[in-house]
């Protein structure tokens, strides 16, 4: 699998299941910002997400030196 796809499967889950998420999207465009808590949870989903995507991306790296060495 692509790292590209990796990372985009690892948001998928850690971010756009949780209902924040959904409840954010809703509200787009609306006036109505979400509560504090939603928005707390979805960034932290957020950082998650781009904590896995840089191990994926490290991983692959590594992988990487491994073969050329």
């Amino acid at each position: 699998m692509a790292l590209g796809d990796e990372i985009d499967e690892v948001f998928r889950r850690e971010v756009k299941s949780m209902p924040a998420y959904a409840k954010a999207q809703a509200a787009g465009g609306s006036g109505v910002a979400p509560p504090v808590d939603e928005m707390n949870q979805l960034l932290m989903g957020l950082v998650v997400g781009v904590q896995r995507s840089l191990h994926l991306l490290a991983d692959r790296i590594e992988n990487m030196e491994n073969r050329s060495a």
